[in-house]
């Protein structure tokens, strides 16, 4: 049964306006307060603080906005919002995302009359909820866009994120990132891999003796027995890396500060190092499953060319081996059977496609505005450049201050083009996405029954939050939004219950439901058949 919230009586209220035209429109903030001190008077609310927000000052920004954020964080007993409106509340498409993780908190719509909480009604938790999903599935593919040019860094031999003690992140002088040996640093950490090659010092000793002779990490502080163990087993400091799934680079641009025979000399003491196997084949839950014990990742396998199995790549810690070994046909079976209850009604639909369009806005608000804010800089940096060639010319600055200035306004101008080749990517993705998403709504169960490896895995990560398993015991968690969905179908049918397997099976090793965790015993009808049973509230 869904837990009954109580929020009390207390509360905040934000206002905001975003342009002089909203002031001139009605929309100033003392309107905006006055109005909801009234609805709060009515409803019996006290207003503890009122975070006023004006972007139309000389400082723009949301600071109040976070420092509201902080305030509700700090204060367990104020958990009601107050707010005139959705788009007072949400600047940007981002504010989506932000806001989903206060679930605690009742956010009040005054105007729009409506109570996003743990008990709004179905379809307002529903509509909500995918609002979120498609926001957050927007950013997320911002950020992929990202890593993607970080992973093309990383072929070209740059390491694409922050260096390990012992190396700077810097500038080469002309525009591009690059990294170096901390030439203050450096001769330390040499020393501490000989002292560990030895094998007569652990890494507390090694780390304690390091910091009586000099030591310390960029912020003047004593670096942790941790940042010893992760260092041993960096293959960074020999000249290579590995970034995300990509290939491991084998020549790096960046300067090996150990050789090779001490680096593995140091890991035959640590054991040997586990490494991760590459596949040319698609794997629709790769980076999805977790063994239930230790919390590593299962990797694929794929045996005899056609059957993949699923094991625990951190098994050696925990010594979870052969029991965290799982065939992708299971999990397949499991998920199949959790779609399987999902009938989208028109009604439903509706409101999939209301929230499409909602967010549709959303996204092409924030995008012109961020499109906007670049395109200025790029002009910009395109005069400074045209100046910069022009008092060349009248020499007005010499020709080595030109040649590193150009480098240097290209490069930044280059990133900035790239910015937008970023967000036009994801928007691009954002309606693949959507269409994918529709085709799901009129039949997920067959979409995923024989869709590809990549549809497979748009379904499982669109639907599922978590999934674990350990000794033929596979635990799947939803995003709230689809246990939402479980509470609307039954809603709109009364006659059967859609959301119950036609078979009665005993199950076992049931959890609390509102631990968001849900147990088959090794059996997938009933793990389907208690999941459904047992869901927890949004």
């Amino acid at each position: 049964m869904a837990k009954k919230y109580d929020y009390g009586n207390k509360a905040v209220i934000y206002a905001r306006v975003s342009s002089k035209e909203q002031e001139k429109g009605g929309y100033s903030i003392p309107a905006q307060i006055k109005f909801l001190r009234e609805y709060a008077t009515k409803n019996g609310l006290e207003i503890v603080k009122t975070f006023q927000e004006s972007e139309t000052a000389k400082v723009a920004g949301r600071k109040q906005f976070n420092e509201m954020l902080k305030f509700l964080n700090s204060h367990s007993d104020v958990q009601n919002l107050l707010v005139e409106k959705t788009d007072r509340l949400h600047r940007n498409f981002k504010d989506f995302v932000i806001l989903e993780d206060y679930k605690h908190i009742a956010i009040h719509l005054v105007k729009e009359h409506e109570i996003i909480s743990e008990q709004a009604t179905s379809h307002q938790k529903f509509r909500h909820g995918m609002d979120v999903l498609c926001a957050k599935f927007y950013i997320d593919n911002l950020s992929e866009e990202v890593r993607k040019g970080q992973a093309e860094k990383a072929r070209e031999g740059i390491y694409p994120s922050k260096a390990p003690i012992g190396y700077l992140n810097t500038d080469d002088g002309h525009g591009k990132r690059i990294i170096v040996v901390d030439n203050e640093r450096a001769p330390y950490i040499k020393r501490a891999f000989q002292l560990y090659a030895t094998g007569s010092y652990s890494e507390l000793e090694i780390c304690n003796l390091l910091y009586k002779e000099g030591l310390r990490s960029k912020k003047g502080c004593k670096v942790s027995k941790r940042t010893f163990e992760r260092m041993f087993k960096d293959e960074f400091y020999i000249g290579k890396f590995q970034y995300s799934n990509y290939p491991k680079c084998e020549n790096a641009q960046h300067e090996a500060i150990i050789d090779e025979h001490t680096f593995n000399v140091v890991q035959e003491r640590l054991n040997g190092q586990s490494k991760a196997k590459t596949h040319d084949e698609q794997f629709p839950y790769q980076g999805l499953m977790r063994c239930s014990v230790c919390g590593g990742m299962l990797s694929p396998e794929l045996k005899k060319g056609k059957y993949v199995y699923y094991r625990c790549s951190d098994y050696y810690k925990k010594g979870c081996k052969a029991k965290s070994y799982v065939n992708q046909n299971t999990v397949d079976t499991a998920i199949a059977n959790i779609l399987k209850s999902f009938k989208i009604t028109k009604a439903i639909l509706d409101d999939v496609l209301g929230s499409i369009k909602d967010i549709h806005n959303a996204k092409n608000e924030y995008q012109e505005h961020a499109s906007i804010q670049i395109n200025r800089q790029i002009t910009t940096l395109q005069k400074r450049i045209e100046q910069l060639y022009i008092d060349k010319c009248d020499g007005k600055v010499s020709e080595e201050f030109w040649i590193v200035t150009n480098k240097k306004w290209h490069a930044e101008k280059t990133e900035l083009i790239n910015q937008l080749h970023r967000m036009n990517k994801a928007d691009e993705e954002f309606y693949n996405m959507t269409e994918m998403l529709l085709k799901f709504c009129h039949n997920a169960h067959e979409m995923y029954l024989n869709g590809t490896a990549e549809e497979k895995r748009f379904i499982t990560s669109t639907v599922i939050s978590n999934i674990t398993y350990y000794d033929k015991k596979l635990d799947i968690e939803l995003f709230p939004v689809f246990y939402t969905l479980s509470d609307l179908i039954k809603e709109e049918d009364k006659e059967f219950d859609t959301l119950e397997p036609p078979e009665s099976i005993d199950f076992t090793n049931k959890k609390d439901p509102q631990e968001g965790q849900f147990s088959n015993g090794g059996n997938d009808e009933a793990r389907t058949r208690d999941l459904m049973r047992d869901r927890h509230a949004l």
